[in-house]
């Protein structure tokens, strides 16, 4: 190392001095402070000293900032006055060789460590307070003699690194080649050192001094290695622990921390001019003076890394293993570990290319004592160049929380540079921190609607990307239906640079829905999500489920299969809370297909055509349930509804399933057609004629890869091949139509077959249209649960369970859904939507004519007297004793008179509180005494006269009388009350 630079720790807000070492000018600069600006740092020379000898180790005094010690080559060590031409003290030593390190304590003592001679000592302390008085100054002409050391450690052994811990100035840290870490007590009198650690990074020793337990070292030459140390865990000296590794009674404890290769040693720019060879090797280790846990290290490619440490106590660790193992015996003592928090590169290089040339290389570095703007730790740097920067280090992130109304707040810190005129420090971090709130326009109401600035719905032709099917072919099939839901909503403002309003309003699409009426009327939900053709779907299958279940209709003597799914219906998965007897798979019980044709006759369904089958009354269940199976009159008009609305195919596709050719053509030459229809018309009309040549099949396989609509592309499946096997191929067929098929003309082992493997799929992908086959039975719980993890719509799966859950049977999950939801409602304070879920979901819960499984939330609000804390409320449990309501006639009225009833404490007598408006007593006659004169007034009128209380600082008013003060006032009615009541209410909901 060619330069040095030392922060001086006693340095002040005021006054700020550094010290500037030259190793190869053989010079020392005492600096101080002016200003810095930005990173660069402006500084007067306090004082310099040109006069020192050829050295290669030194250290500045902490006691006395005006004393250096050197290290020479011949193992001399000088201690030097740099401030003035004062004589300095030499200590020779006894046998030539190189000085290693020099070390300094707070209290005088000056430790030297030198390089390895045998039958000598290499380490040697001296107390310079003694030697200043009675050495001659070096240069006088006469022989330096051999000055005994005050102590002397380690014969024959080469000291690598030396330091002084601050606050104990008697002990020291010493680096020993090839033996490890040693610390010496000078206070003992036995020539051996007190720990011991086995390591062979032994160079750079560097302390933390506001923790002295925790010491760091390195290694040596072409050698990155940093291990952090704790000296509790350090081995006494014994023979045993030298070499060994190991201690008489086990194993000895390694280091804390190691950070094997902690810079990059492959393809690293040459360290000097005249350099062999790329490797590189740590320059220096500090440590922080400011804070605890920041070890910066500084290599010779001009690399600057620093380790953030941080301490992790183990009492709950060992609390936790107690409670894991009843018979482990927890520790008295309260074990503590550090652990790598974050690692800041300051500077780094990556190779030759990207190494920065030499004269702006950082060539040392010092941690100061003081904060910068940031609150964060600063380092004060010296380059290749010789000037000297002050460079902060990068704080954690700014603290920032979404909450679950749509607000944001960032605590975050001003960006100022660091800028001084005068002799100052860095800002008081603790004044620089800001709260920024940002709050969304309004609430989109479903994904995929925002607001334009003016606060207007955008519709989503306007923001979302033209996803055609089109661009869902791939190797000339189209996405399942369930990729291209997915690829839809994952598509959504993909192109698109969204504002912070808009991305908040995107993240609370739930609220958003909520308080539009998003819970359990499906036909309302159906046009709240008219964005999602999924949840459309999914809602429109519920309310089908909904209206089937009206006046029992799918409930016999033995079975109740309300929203049951296809594969329940099929496999006879019935939900043991429903039926006396779990029926096996894939048995068909007589009692079940007795409950099937009931049911088939009840809801009057259709015979229709279909492949023969054991159990076609399960077919045609099934195929209701998909909302298919129509009878030919509800066939027809539903086809003329599609064609009316402008879906030709898909009505086409529709007849074609119930095996109606003649309607599927008149479906695709009505209405608004266009050229696709005529050619699928045409195509058609050859498949009702029997054409099945090759140059038929290959002309409708040609229009078949030509065509992106999957209602389209089923019909020249099944025109060209015939075969409905080909059309089930086309997984961009919805489900449902996919699963009509299936029953209708697949065999019963095929169906079985097709049915349990596209619910195992729906299951493990999450995908809602799963929903026609699991219903809302047990088997729906994982789907929604795959469904919550894949895009976070807690919601939906919520109030679609809430239909089944706990009515029909119960599962834990649901059970945290729910209450997640209704958390999630009062977080964000949409108290009114949250009462509503809470009544409507009870009600749900009921089964006819029985008690709702869901009970009712506990009484939240509780009115009590002042004077007596009994509650105000007059029902049986609080009345008063049985002889005063004899006396005055009835329990329901105050037993301090009629007249008084509803505005007195029934028990005590004491009056409510006034009114901070009109400053009358609260409360109001009981209407059902007969003193009341409240029965004949309006129900608006009872509901001014109710009382209003500030959850912030409890005053009380007549509701009517504090909805007008507010009206024109910002703070509470009372005098000198500084409560913005209002506000706490504010929120929508």
């Amino acid at each position: 190392m060619e330069t040095a630079i030392r922060w001086s720790p006693t340095s002040t807000l005021s006054e700020q001095r550094f010290l500037l070492v030259d190793v190869v000018g053989r010079s020392f600069k005492r600096c101080t402070v002016q200003r810095y600006f930005s990173k660069t740092l402006r500084y007067d020379i306090r004082s310099t000293y040109s006069q020192a000898p050829a050295f290669r180790a030194f250290d500045w005094a902490p006691h006395d900032e005006t004393l250096v010690a050197v290290g020479q080559w011949s193992g001399e060590v000088t201690v030097l006055r740099i401030d003035d031409a004062s004589p300095s003290v030499s200590l020779p030593a006894k046998h030539q060789r190189l000085c290693n390190a020099v070390a300094l304590s707070r209290t005088g003592l000056l430790a030297a460590g030198l390089e390895r001679v045998r039958n000598d000592f290499c380490l040697n302390i001296w107390d310079i307070n003694q030697r200043f008085a009675s050495v001659s100054s070096p240069g006088s002409g006469t022989a330096k003699p051999f000055i005994e050391p005050y102590r002397k450690f380690a014969s024959s052994e080469a000291i690598s690194s030396i330091k002084f811990f601050a606050g104990q100035p008697e002990v020291l840290v010493t680096g020993v080649k090839g033996r490890g870490i040693r610390i010496y007590d000078l206070r003992e009198n036995a020539g051996s050192p007190s720990l011991h650690f086995q390591t062979n990074a032994v160079f750079n020793i560097a302390i933390d001094s506001l923790d002295e337990n925790y010491f760091a070292c390195a290694g040596g030459s072409r050698d990155t290695t940093i291990q952090v140390w704790d000296r509790r865990s350090g081995t006494p000296y014994t023979a045993a622990s030298l070499g060994s590794g190991s201690e008489a009674g086990g194993q000895v404890e390694g280091p804390v921390i190691q950070y094997a290769e902690s810079f990059d040693t492959t393809k690293t720019a040459p360290q000097r001019r005249g350099s062999e060879g790329n490797d590189i090797s740590i320059w220096s280790l500090k440590y922080c003076k400011g804070r605890s846990g920041y070890l910066g290290a500084l290599a010779s490619n001009g690399a600057l890394k620093v380790f953030e440490t941080k301490q992790e106590y183990s009492s709950l660790k060992e609390q936790y293993k107690a409670q894991q193992n009843p018979g482990y015996h927890i520790p008295n003592t309260i074990e503590h570990s550090i652990f790598t928090k974050r690692i800041h590169h300051i500077e780094h290089t990556r190779g030759e290319i990207d190494s920065p040339p030499e004269k702006i290389r950082i060539a040392a570095f010092d941690f100061t004592n003081l904060a910068g703007s940031k609150g964060t730790p600063c380092a004060i740097i010296l380059r290749g160049d010789q000037s000297v920067e002050i460079l902060e280090l990068d704080g954690a992130p700014s603290a920032l929380s979404v909450s679950s109304s749509g607000r944001v707040i960032i605590s975050k810190v001003r960006n100022t540079s660091i800028s001084h005129s005068e002799k100052s420090s860095f800002e008081d971090p603790f004044l620089a921190n800001t709260v920024y709130l940002i709050k969304p326009r309004a609430y989109g109401s479903v994904a995929g609607f925002l607001l334009s600035p003016r606060g207007d719905r955008v519709t989503n032709q306007e923001v979302v990307p033209n996803l055609t099917l089109k661009s869902h072919i791939r190797d000339g099939k189209l996405w399942s239906s369930r990729e291209a839901h997915e690829k839809y909503i994952n598509s959504r403002f993909s192109d698109k640079q969204l504002s912070m309003a808009e991305a908040l309003t995107f993240s609370t699409v739930s609220r958003g829905r909520c308080a539009e009426g998003y819970l359990f009327d499906c036909k309302r939900n159906i046009e709240i999500v008219r964005d999602d053709p999924g949840l459309q779907k999914m809602w429109t299958w519920i309310s089908r489920a909904k209206t089937n279940t009206e006046n029992e209709g799918m409930i016999t003597d033995t079975l109740d299969l309300s929203f049951f799914g296809v594969a329940s219906i099929w496999n006879n998965d019935l939900d043991s809370q429903r039926a006396t007897n779990k029926l096996s798979k894939p048995t068909y019980s007589k009692e079940v297909a007795a409950a099937v044709e009931t049911l088939c006759e009840r809801l009057d369904l259709p015979d229709l055509r279909m492949t023969q089958s054991a159990v076609p009354n399960h077919r045609r269940l099934c195929l209701h349930t998909c909302g298919l199976g129509l009878p030919p009159e509800k066939l027809e008009n539903t086809v003329r509804d599609l064609v009316r609305d402008g879906h030709n195919t898909r009505a086409a596709a529709l007849a074609m399933i119930h095996d109606q050719p003649k309607l599927a053509f008149l479906a695709l030459r009505n209405g608004k057609t266009t050229s696709a229809h005529r050619e699928l018309s045409i195509a058609l009309a050859g498949y009702n004629k029997d054409i099945t040549d090759e140059t038929w099949e290959e002309t409708i396989r040609t229009l078949k890869n030509d065509l992106d609509d999957p209602y389209g592309r089923s019909i020249l499946a099944l025109v060209s091949y015939g075969d409905w096997h080909d059309v089930l191929a086309e997984t961009s067929l919805p489900l449902r139509d996919r699963l009509g098929i299936a029953l209708l003309y697949l065999n019963d082992e095929e169906l079985t077959q097709y049915i349990n493997d596209n619910t195992a799929e729906s299951i493990k992908e999450g995908d809602i249209e799963g929903v026609v086959l699991t219903g809302l039975t047990e088997q729906a719980v994982p789907l929604f649960e795959n469904y919550i993890h894949k895009f976070s719509d807690l919601q939906t799966a919520v109030l679609a369970m809430s239909f089944t859950s706990p009515r029909y049977f119960t599962d834990i999950r649901v059970d945290k859904w729910r209450e997640t939801y209704r958390s999630y409602l009062n977080d964000s304070q949409m108290f009114i939507a949250r009462v509503k879920f809470d009544v409507q979901s009870t009600k749900l819960s009921a089964p006819p004519n029985g008690k709702p499984e869901l009970a009712p939330p506990s009484r939240q609000v509780s009115l009590r007297c002042n004077n007596c804390d009994q509650a105000l409320d007059r029902s049986t449990a609080n009345a008063p004793r049985p002889e005063m309501s004899t006396i005055f006639g009835t329990h329901q009225g105050s037993i301090f008179g009629d007249d008084k009833s509803g505005t007195v404490c029934p028990r005590c007598g004491r009056h409510l509180p006034r009114c901070v408006v009109c400053m009358f007593w609260l409360g109001m006659p009981d209407p059902h005494s007969r003193g009341s004169v409240a029965k004949a007034a309006s129900k608006e009128e009872a509901l001014n006269k109710f009382v209003s209380v500030c959850r912030s600082c409890w005053h009380m008013s007549h509701s009517g009388h504090a909805h007008e003060w507010f009206s024109g006032h910002d703070v509470c009615a009372v005098p000198d009350c500084d409560c913005r009541c209002m506000e706490l209410d504010s929120g929508p909901g």
